[in-house]
């Protein structure tokens, strides 16, 4: 008989777990789910077109610089309250008010409805954004 109770405290016993009721409020519990590494390999040729595609595109670099709380762009200055032109390269063409010129950023107020609009230094360099003078009339 001891031999018996040795044998049974031997075997493994699964471990139960309850499962509690969720809480109105508590998120539904997401499944824990692993996602394999996608790896997809190009043939030479694609990767050539691909390399030729971008040569095409225009890497045109704009002068853009912040100093003395004003704008240089495109061998023009530009101060806070002046009137300009955004235009975007969806051919967008905005009339804007600079509100502020910050370190490495402009602030412009649009005109139509007065929503402000960062720019960044890095888009005006790219060209993401142009900015052309306006008279203030």
């Amino acid at each position: 008989q001891l031999e018996d109770k040795k044998k049974n405290s031997m075997e493994v016993k699964p471990i139960m777990t309850r499962k509690l009721r969720r809480r109105p409020n508590d998120p539904v519990p997401i499944p824990d789910k692993r996602r394999k590494p996608l790896n997809y390999l190009l043939t030479d040729e694609q990767i050539m077109e691909d390399l030729r595609t971008l040569n095409k595109s225009p890497a045109q670099r704009f002068e853009a610089r912040i100093e003395d709380g004003k704008l240089y762009y495109d061998k023009r200055w530009y101060h806070k309250s002046q009137a300009i032109y955004l235009e975007s390269k969806e051919n967008t063409k905005i009339s804007c008010v600079i509100s502020s010129v910050g370190a490495n950023e402009i602030w412009v107020r649009k005109t139509s409805d007065s929503t402000k609009m960062r720019i960044y230094l890095g888009q005006l360099q790219r060209g993401v954004f142009v900015i052309r003078r306006r008279s203030a009339a």
